[in-house]
């Protein structure tokens, strides 16, 4: 369908595995990493902690709020910081690149309708603002999670501290 990204689907089984992780104590020294989700206003605190999967990555989905098209942002954990190694979009808007030499690029290019920029960004811990209507999801190892299921109107994505607990 054009326009459309896919997205891992999250049936009722997937959903209930999803709940019971962000409800379980996360183990110290978990051999893939963890992604801590808190919250950027108030006290800051810790919404989730979701252990990622072998490749330590993660995708944030979103609808672009001026060209109202589709983008897939790919992360992925290394050495205790946010890389960012892609963006994929349909048409470019404000905050969207637009040259192939941007910033940390690696490679640009267009494929089925969708540009396609590589990079090797660090991000440092990403700050999202979360609204509903621009289906904010966070995907990691196969299982998507609509942010505003949260119920948190900004939160800031970041590695956990291993060592400090939960």
């Amino acid at each position: 369908m054009p326009g459309h990204f896919p997205l891992h689907p999250i049936g009722r089984a997937a959903r209930a595995a999803l709940l019971l992780t962000l409800a379980l104590p996360a183990t110290a020294g978990h051999a893939d990493g963890w992604l801590c989700l808190s919250e950027t206003r108030g006290n800051q605190a810790e919404v989730a902690r979701l252990p990622l999967g072998p490749d330590r990555s993660f995708e944030l989905s979103f609808i672009h709020s001026v060209s109202r098209t589709p983008v897939i942002d790919s992360y992925r954990i290394e050495d205790g910081e946010i890389l960012q190694t892609r963006e994929v979009f349909m048409a470019h808007g404000a905050g969207l690149p637009s040259i192939a030499n941007d910033m940390d690029a690696t490679g640009w290019r267009h494929e089925d309708g969708h540009f396609i920029l590589d990079m090797q960004r660090h991000t440092g811990p990403i700050p999202l603002r979360i609204q509903a209507q621009f289906k904010n999801t966070l995907s990691i190892d196969g299982t998507d999670l609509p942010l505003a299921n949260l119920g948190h109107s900004a939160l800031t994505l970041a590695p956990c501290d291993e060592e400090t607990p939960q």
